[in-house]
């Protein structure tokens, strides 16, 4: 009988092959390996990421436009080159097939902005408060189907090199020993590195240890003080959350002009603002601070 494995890889080089039908037999493969971060992975690809964090590869960027009822649409300029890099990226959380989908309409898909988005964008940029949309391009969504295909791939070639294979729909004994050996090194994908609006969770594990690129992360956590101190008022946050933020903010700006800032206490106070940010939901720039702490590691 064909091997399963085999299959799999063969289908991965065929752009026409459809990639929905293509994770369900890389989940097989994996639920019979009883491999867990496979069929996690899988699953998202298939079901959609919900209101969860999404891979970096699924992180893409349009180009943000208002529809003005008499000139149709408009680019939106805040003037904040920071703010519109935020506003321009969007997390795509459907699952593959509703990728395939919108691929094969040949039409560049666009996301409507939330009323509460759309009423902040437009009081920062000073224009009336139009419907805003953020328009995508085509090929940014194959990007997203061709980098799942090549994490397939790649997966199934892994699996190959370690002379599993796979018969018909089953494995033989010793397959599922070597399997069980290693199982850590077959992952596909990964969940575990993911970028949100400006890149992903809070920087990992914000840990005391030094790297090289503390001094380019300082920068960024300067800039991002900055932005704090400008918005803290914007960012529909109650009396008490703004005075909290301001204090944990003072406190990193404090870190930052010592001789040696110390990563974990600002690490701390980091992750204290973000809980406090993602409170304030629907908030563009919430969300926003949010997103650029997690571009933030130490």
């Amino acid at each position: 009988m064909p091997s399963l494995v085999l299959e799999l890889e063969q289908e991965a080089y065929d752009s026409r092959a459809c990639l929905s039908n293509m994770l369900r037999k890389a989940k097989a493969i994996a639920v019979k390996l009883q491999l867990k971060q496979p069929i996690e992975w899988v699953g998202a690809e298939l079901n959609g990421y919900g209101t969860g964090d999404v891979p970096d590869y699924r992180v893409v960027s349009g180009r943000v436009k208002a529809h003005n009822p008499y000139n149709g649409l408009i680019p939106v300029m805040c003037g904040d080159t920071e703010l519109e890099r935020i506003i321009s990226e969007h997390r795509v959380r459907e699952p593959v097939s509703a990728i395939e989908h919108l691929v094969e309409t040949k039409c560049d898909p666009m996301v409507a902005f939330s009323s509460d988005k759309a009423e902040t964008l437009a009081r920062l940029s000073g224009s009336p408060t139009f419907p805003i949309y953020l328009m995508l391009s085509r090929s940014s969504l194959v990007s997203i189907l061709d980098a799942v295909r090549n994490k397939v791939l790649d997966w199934s070639l892994k699996l190959q090199t370690d002379g599993i294979m796979g018969e018909g729909l089953s494995f033989r004994p010793e397959e599922r020993a070597t399997v069980s050996g290693k199982r850590d090194t077959y992952n596909i994908g990964s969940i575990g590195s993911f970028a949100g609006n400006l890149g992903g969770q809070v920087g990992g594990n914000v840990t005391g240890t030094a790297t090289q690129n503390v001094g380019e992360e300082l920068e960024k956590l300067a800039a991002l003080v900055g932005q704090l101190r400008q918005y803290k008022g914007q960012m529909g946050l109650g009396v008490r959350q703004q005075a909290e933020v301001s204090r944990q903010v003072d406190a990193i700006d404090e870190e930052l002009r010592g001789n040696k800032p110390k990563p974990g206490v600002i690490g701390g106070l980091l992750k204290s603002i973000k809980s406090t940010m993602e409170g304030a939901a629907g908030n563009l720039i919430a969300s926003g601070v949010v997103s650029a702490i997690s571009n933030v590691s130490l």
